[in-house]
């Protein structure tokens, strides 16, 4: 006879019904719960288990997220019986603190990028697209990659570290113009279009067309702004030596900051630091505005100033998570309101940690900062408290450990204020190197990176390219009113749709320029000079703000080439557009 001692009831489910198994662990294999569910529409398995093992489910593959497993799986013991299972889009975690050096070739892709199989043995990993959340039943849905292919995870704890989003709708013209630098792809297009522009430049017979190829933007000057401005400035100024035809005269680099200082963790004795340094390199600073909006050709500032240039990188904008935008819950300024243990109160078990939480400091009872060194804190908290909850014990609050701050502006040069030292220059530069090298996983990593900061503090530049293809060649563009779309007589490239706003199109005739007619949104132009592979016939200006949808000739010439109807409708098109 089975003893109720020995009794552990597990549901598997069956395509017509859940059968209840009863299992003797003494002459059976001890079964464990089943908490996967195939399809998102079938009901969660109601389990009771006398020996049931806990289930923590982290959403979020970021600093945060990975903290908290590997914190989970150091501390947790036998007797906890834990399953632990994390949710992240990529299947590695990203060390954004050290992507900048990536644009100036200091460091290479695989050195920021951390394989998560690597580092968290034992934990179930899904590369996935988080679809939804459920924190009241403590559940989330998750898309495999097809139509209708879902599956449904449940836990008994989940942890929220989904991270935040870049949010360019504040910026006009910024989203369609603007290189980001949020992804590790991202920052590998920054360096290939830096290369590009010093290409055109030194080719180009138009001067203020070379004068837009050489002048470079950076929205923002807290520490991702700073440390891209200067790395890409010590590149470009570096790379000049491979084009004798660019004085480094031409080249400007300008940061724009609507605060009145950079770093604004830092101290002002260190913040003067940076822009004495930063100044002295040969950047221009502009603090205390903003950027107000962007076209394919300019920047334009919050004081009116207009910036000519084809490249603008937004570090700016911060924005809310989706997913959490959906959560039942009212936010604290776009982020999740928790306790100083992490929890989110009214959600039994459902823990928030990193950019989309706000966790109150014990002392100041204000939410601590979206920094790396917070998030490490974060998550390791929220395991320990899972842990102290799993075993009975009371909570602890979040103390991030605060190591200090640093930031690397070169090979060479840094600035790092570390438990109350402040320090600039070369000794900075190694105080952040160090503390980098302390929070890599594994002594693998660290004698990888070091060994890759060594050698590139004596080997010359590397000017190779990344050329890696774009799917995207569907382009939102914008253009300000005034500005020129296409001009007469340049070579065609893209056809162009308009979908808002009105464009006037001219040709030149007796050394000044005729109104042929005007377009507004549902008209579009460029097709003729691609159907006859000539140059444009006539130039094509903004008359107010105007948004287009651009497509690269290749993408032009395959659609016309398999809709005859459509080649033959714009064949018919007056001779003049």
């Amino acid at each position: 006879m089975v003893s109720p001692a020995h009794l552990a009831a597990v549901r598997h489910p069956q395509p017509a019904d859940l059968h209840l198994l009863i299992i003797d662990p003494a002459h059976g294999r001890r079964p464990r719960p089943l908490w996967l569910l195939r399809r998102a529409d079938r009901p969660p398995p109601s389990v009771s288990l006398v020996t049931q093992r806990r289930r923590v489910l982290i959403l979020g593959g970021g600093h945060a997220g990975v903290r908290a497993a590997r914190m989970l799986l150091k501390q947790r013991r036998p007797a906890d019986q834990l399953d632990i299972t994390l949710v992240s889009r990529e299947n590695v975690e990203v060390w954004h603190g050290l992507m900048p050096q990536i644009v100036s070739g200091v460091l290479q892709a695989q050195h920021v990028l951390i394989p998560l199989r690597e580092i968290l043995p034992g934990v179930t990993i899904y590369t996935r697209e988080i679809e939804s959340i459920d924190p009241v039943h403590r559940r989330a849905v998750l898309s495999l990659g097809g139509e209708s292919d879902e599956v449904t995870l449940e836990a008994d704890y989940v942890v929220i570290a989904v991270g935040s989003v870049t949010d360019l709708s504040r910026f006009p013209g910024l989203t369609e113009h603007a290189l980001q630098t949020k992804t590790i792809g991202d920052f590998i297009h920054l360096r290939n279009h830096l290369i590009e522009m010093l290409e055109a430049a030194s080719v180009t017979t138009d001067p203020a067309e070379r004068r837009r190829r050489l002048t470079f933007v950076v929205a923002g000057a807290g520490y991702a702004g700073v440390e891209i401005a200067s790395e890409a400035n010590e590149f470009l100024r570096a790379s000049l030596r491979s084009y004798p035809m660019i004085s480094p005269s031409e080249l400007r680099l300008i940061t724009v900051d609507i605060l009145s200082r950079v770093l604004p963790t830092f101290s002002d004795r260190l913040a003067d630091r940076v822009v004495e340094r930063m100044r002295h390199r040969g950047i221009e600073l502009r603090l205390g505005v903003g950027v107000k909006e962007a076209t394919a050709s300019a920047v334009v500032l919050t004081d009116g100033t207009r910036i000519e240039t084809r490249s603008i990188v937004a570090t700016v904008g911060i924005g809310t998570n989706p997913l959490v935008r959906t959560l039942p819950i009212e936010l604290q300024r776009g982020r999740i309101p928790c306790d100083p243990f992490c929890r989110v109160p009214g959600w039994s078990g459902v823990y928030a940690v990193g950019d989309n939480a706000a966790v109150p400091d014990p002392g100041s009872g204000q939410p601590f900062g979206a920094m790396v060194m917070v998030a490490f804190g974060e998550g390791e908290q929220a395991a320990r408290n899972i842990l102290a909850d799993v075993r009975g014990q009371p909570p602890e609050p979040c103390h991030p450990a605060r190591f200090g701050e640093v930031a690397l502006l070169s090979r060479r040069y840094g600035v790092a204020q570390v438990r109350g030292v402040a320090l600039h220059g070369w000794p900075a530069s190694l105080v952040s190197r160090a503390l980098f090298l302390s929070f890599m996983p594994t002594w693998r990593r660290r004698l990888a990176l070091m060994l890759h900061w060594m050698g590139t503090a004596v080997l010359p530049d590397n000017l190779t390219p990344l050329p890696i293809g774009r799917s995207n060649t569907v382009v939102p563009m914008r253009f300000g009113a005034g500005e020129s779309i296409v001009r007469e007589g340049e070579l065609s490239g893209r056809f162009y749709i308009i979908t808002a706003g009105e464009v006037e199109v001219l040709q030149h005739v007796d050394g000044g320029e005729r109104p042929i007619r005007r377009l507004h949104a549902g008209d579009y132009f460029g097709e003729l000079a691609l159907l006859g592979d000539r140059r444009r016939t006539a130039t094509v200006r903004a008359v107010t703000d105007t948004s287009v949808l651009s497509i690269a000739r290749q993408d032009f010439t395959a659609l016309v080439e398999h809709l005859p109807a459509l080649h033959d409708a714009l064949e018919r098109l007056p001779p003049v557009r």
